[in-house]
């Protein structure tokens, strides 16, 4: 399993709050986050955390699990 940075949460953040919409191009995506937050959403998308064919999807369920499990404390 993919160990994830805080930069990579920013990226799936940007997404659950909108800010990279669905339907926005991958290139504009990955401009996107290297200009804005510093990062490269291709790992994210080969890993299964975001749901991106000809368009950013949003997250998948992968991408919404590992946001929610990022506040839990570790067992």
């Amino acid at each position: 399993m993919m160990e994830l940075t805080a930069t990579d949460y920013n990226i799936l953040d940007a997404i659950a709050t909108g800010k990279v919409e669905p339907g926005t191009s991958p290139s504009y995506f990955v401009d996107y986050c290297d200009n804005v937050i510093g990062g490269d959403p291709k790992p994210l998308i080969a890993a299964g955390y975001i749901d991106a064919g000809h368009f950013i999807n949003g997250l998948t369920e992968k991408g919404k699990q590992a946001l929610a499990n990022r506040d839990q404390p570790s067992a």
